[in-house]
């Protein structure tokens, strides 16, 4: 007779969420192994756990509720008691929950999270400023889950103290926001009719998922990878990261989001899972810190963020949209530097995994080259140069610079590790080069790998930042480039120009007209053309544009930049306000082509990032681009709402408008919501964008449409 026994020799799989609010519950949860009912849970106030505190568990999660005064981490690890090892099986790897204190009663941060299994209501106390003399005020909320008391009462000089309660029992995974409004005066002594000032102050909080740790793989071709988040604290600077993902189709789906952490070092990725029902967008502020609690502690990480969409029909076996996710889920991520006077920020896209660049066998080499232009290391700004791998594949780059004639300035071998983000930050500066303007090209030169390159551009006065994104030198040519969105606008409080750069990445010399179409509403609108021509390999250079170059002041539009024959060229465009004294608040954009736009019977753009309230105004840039009549419909959807309000607006052959849609249809304060436009009738096709602006820096971040 021969006998058996039951082992479990595998650790098990850990996971709590990242940050917590002071007196809240939080559940720490593992992976359930064979045969194996009893569990030894440790808890130590360090990662080394030392002096640690063991409890016997008897399933595979504990509760736990703490209170902090100062953020204060906690560590876990949990192993199996019984099976072949009479001591215990091995520990897990350790996860730590940071708990958070509630904000102090004046913070700007009315802030908190919660765990998604365990949702309470969160108090905290909210400060209001004195708007002048004792004024009586009756306050209220936008939102159900929100509740403010008193609602009634006096706004001292000194201001007052409000309790607010948050319940988060019927949100979803995500972070969402409301508006506290104290409507002042007495409603006794003003009409109807008559306007009653208010005050508005934003209170959010963010339901978080369990976090546990991660192995490196490589993600499936529809995940999209954005290349940069992060949460770090500087000298005068907080740097965040809002992230934003749609799912536009007809069901819920499951996402993993996979963080890995710059420097390569796999056993620090760390991933959660969120769920999005059909046609909703989840927001996802401070990611870092809020959903993986890095940050809470004083410390700091920058790394990846992987949006992997998981089975969508949650039955086991891929089904038909499942191939086709990543065309029905959208993401975007805005990074910016957080301060008591506003927001400097950049857009990062999220990139589909299979839009990454590898070593080239055969075929176009250009394939294989990634290109950033209007790069600069000078008095005023300084390059930060980012490369990422994201098969979890070893690869070799080798680094170019060029100057805007396209002499080669340098080349820089670089090796990333499996999975690596390298940040090289003012990357011209350290290898001693000066360069008003020029270029980066990224080259894969070996090894299995897959990258994708960025630039992020700071001004030196401002610390504003402007991402540049990897551009493949083997594109489709085209005869036709739309920059949407150019100006010379001044109107006493901000002064608006664009400068404009194309490079010429074909072999042949191109002859290029530069066609202006003023904006709907100007008071011009016959478009104006100029030409230049450009040499294979170089950059030409136009700054103020409309000032320089059509001699133009006090007006804005849409720059078509057309050739004789089909031509590679990658014309990109900054619009910036230039501040008196020096220093610019500005916004990258790049061309779109007629192939990048859609007509009547394509998808639908989708437009994420969008906000109207004290915080952020969004205005609504729309571009016909091959130059035939179409008509569009505009739609607005806002978290929670069954009805999403819309228009169609007519458009001229090239025409261009933009406009701030949220308030043209009433829709008043609005966060976390999404725009979506479709070509309902005609022949032409459109780009478009949102200008996203924060109301209290005017700095303008550039949304693309997806």
């Amino acid at each position: 007779t021969r006998t058996f026994s039951v082992c479990s020799p595998d650790a098990p799989v850990i996971a709590v969420v990242g940050t917590n609010t002071s007196g809240q519950t939080y559940t720490v949860s593992w992976t359930a192994l064979p045969a194996i009912t009893s569990y030894e849970l440790q808890e130590a106030a360090t990662a080394a756990f030392d002096n640690p505190t063991s409890f016997t568990v008897a399933g595979t999660s504990r509760t736990f509720t703490k209170s902090a005064t100062i953020a204060t981490a906690f560590f876990y690890r949990v192993r199996a008691l019984g099976g072949c090892s009479p001591n215990g099986g091995p520990f897990s790897a350790s996860e730590r929950v940071v708990i958070v204190p509630i904000p102090p009663i004046n913070s700007q941060d009315n802030s908190a999270t919660v765990d998604i299994n365990n949702k309470k209501v969160v108090v905290q106390n909210v400060f209001i400023p004195g708007q002048g003399p004792a004024t009586p005020y009756s306050a209220a909320t936008d939102e159900p889950w929100l509740t403010v008391s008193p609602a009634t009462g006096i706004l001292l000089p000194q201001g007052i103290t409000l309790v607010v309660s948050a319940d988060p029992a019927d949100l979803p995974n995500g972070t969402f926001t409301a508006t506290i409004t104290l409507t002042l005066g007495s409603s006794a002594k003003l009409g109807a009719l008559d306007a009653k000032p208010t005050v508005s102050v934003p209170v959010s909080i963010s339901v978080v998922t369990p976090v546990s740790p991660a192995n490196l793989s490589t993600p499936p071709a529809n995940s999209l990878i954005i290349p940069s988040v992060g949460h770090l604290d500087g000298i005068n600077s907080q740097w965040r990261s809002d992230v934003r993902i749609t799912n536009t189709a007809q069901q819920k789906i499951n996402y993993l989001l996979r963080f890995t952490p710059a420097g390569g070092d796999s056993s620090q990725i760390k991933q959660t899972q969120i769920s999005i029902a059909a046609n909703d967008t989840t927001a996802l502020d401070d990611i870092v810190k809020n959903w993986y609690g890095v940050g809470a502690l004083g410390d700091a990480a920058n790394g990846v963020l992987e949006v992997r969409p998981l089975n969508t029909s949650g039955k086991g076996a891929p089904n038909a949209e499942d191939v086709n996710v990543s065309l029905v889920t959208v993401a975007s991520s805005r990074t910016f530097n957080q301060s008591a006077g506003g927001t400097l920020g950049q857009y990062i896209p999220a990139i589909p995994f299979a839009n990454f660049i590898g070593k080239v066998i055969s075929g176009d080499a250009r394939a294989g080259i990634l290109s950033m232009q209007q790069i600069a290391q000078s008095a005023a700004y300084r390059t930060n140069l980012g490369i990422v791998e994201a098969a979890g594949k070893p690869v070799s780059v080798l680094v170019s610079v060029f100057d805007a004639a396209g002499k080669n300035l340098l080349d820089l071998p670089i090796d990333l590790k499996a999975g690596e983000q390298q940040q090289l930050n003012s990357f011209l500066g350290t290898k001693g080069i000066t360069l008003t303007d020029g270029r980066i090209e990224v080259k894969v030169t070996g090894g299995d790998g897959k990258v994708i390159a960025y630039a992020s551009i700071v001004d030196n006065k401002t610390t504003d930042p402007l991402l540049v994104t990897g551009t493949p030198l083997a594109q489709t040519p085209s005869r036709s480039y739309v920059l949407p969105g150019v100006a010379d606008l001044s109107n006493g409080s901000a002064n608006w120009r664009s400068d404009l750069r194309v490079f010429n990445a074909g072999t042949d010399p191109q002859y290029v007209t530069m066609t202006l179409y003023p904006q709907t509403g100007s008071t011009s609108s016959d478009p104006i053309s100029r030409s230049v021509s450009i040499n294979p390999g170089e950059i030409t250079i136009l700054d103020n544009i409309l000032a320089s170059r059509f001699g133009l002041a006090n007006i804005g539009g849409a720059l078509h930049v057309d050739t004789l024959t089909d031509a590679n060229l990658v014309v990109t465009g900054r619009t910036y306000n230039q501040i008196e004294g020096g220093g610019t608040y500005g916004q990258f954009i790049a061309a779109v082509t007629p192939a990048d736009a859609v007509g009547k019977g394509g998808r639908t753009l989708n437009i994420l990032q969008v906000e109207d309230s004290t915080r952020y105004r969004t205005n609504l840039g729309i571009a016909e681009v091959s130059g035939k009549p179409a008509t569009v419909e505009v739609s607005v959807l806002l978290p929670d709402a069954k009805v999403a309000p819309k228009l169609q607006i007519p458009l001229a052959a090239n025409e261009y408008r933009q406009f701030r849609v949220l308030q043209q249809l009433g829709v008043g304060t609005a966060y976390n919501a999404r725009i979506t436009i479709r070509v309902v009738d005609g022949d032409g096709r459109i780009a478009a964008y949102g200008s996203v602006v924060d109301m209290q820096t005017q700095d303008p971040t550039y949304v693309p449409a997806q």
